[in-house]
């Protein structure tokens, strides 16, 4: 289905953050902008992930996949266990976070291919964001927390201060340059982060992590974020 208002941060999800009124914080770190926002506008990209050229459904994908998601993520705001299952949406749900969070600044960017035909012809095309997004499932060298046995890790949900979220807000961490994954953090709320694997420390700079990490979107409870900051990321970026 093509989907004209695509959020690239589930709006679901980032109910967390808004105040009565539902707006939050938005940093558009791609174009240098912050600004006020209503949840049911922000991160909103006109057909992101529509695919140009294959014929897979990759809004209806993630539609189904926040369905089940969204119910999961409220049992973890309120403390409640979560059943094996519940689980496996979870992680479905972060896999698909970060995935789409890899290429969260690359929505206008074309990528030439060509396309041998049932027929045996050649035509050339251009891939699209949900084009590549699709083709990147079937990659060797990206990271897919479905693939990790994450259901079986420890899990729990600490008490945190004033986080920010954003298209970067899974992250992966290592004990050592190199080494294997060995935790996965996410805000689930501004006051909660689900932490999965092994434990992190109490003075670890989660928004400063996250910031970077984050390649367009970052959002925040309205008055917390440092709207100037993001025509001054956008300049470092460009510099880069």
């Amino acid at each position: 289905m093509k989907v004209k208002r695509a959020h690239m941060v589930s709006k679901s999800y980032i109910r967390a953050w808004a105040d009565a009124r539902g707006r939050v914080d938005v940093l558009d770190i791609q174009q240098g902008r912050g600004f006020p926002s209503s949840v049911e506008n922000a991160t909103v990209v006109s057909y992101a992930y529509d695919p140009e050229v294959l014929t897979q459904d990759l809004e209806n994908d993630y539609a189904r996949i926040e369905d089940r998601s969204v119910p999961v993520i409220l049992k973890l705001r309120h403390a409640h266990m979560l059943t094996p299952v519940e689980k496996s949406a979870m992680v479905s749900f972060l896999d698909m976070h970060l995935d789409r969070g890899r290429y969260a600044d690359q929505v206008k960017i074309r990528t030439p291919a060509l396309l041998l035909k049932t027929d045996g012809q050649i035509e050339y095309a251009e891939l699209s964001l949900g084009d590549r997004l699709l083709l990147s499932q079937y990659l060797g060298d990206v990271t897919r927390l479905t693939a990790l046995g994450l259901e079986q890790w420890p899990w729990q949900v600490r008490e945190a201060q004033h986080l920010a979220t954003g298209d970067g807000a899974v992250l992966l961490w290592r004990e050592t340059n190199g080494a294997e994954i060995s935790t996965v953090s996410f805000p689930l709320s501004p006051t909660q982060l689900l932490v999965i694997g092994q434990d992190l420390p109490n003075d670890v700079p989660l928004n400063t992590l996250l910031a970077r990490n984050c390649r367009r979107w970052i959002v925040g409870v309205l008055g917390t974020l440092n709207r100037i900051q993001a025509a001054v990321v956008a300049a470092r970026r460009s510099e880069d």
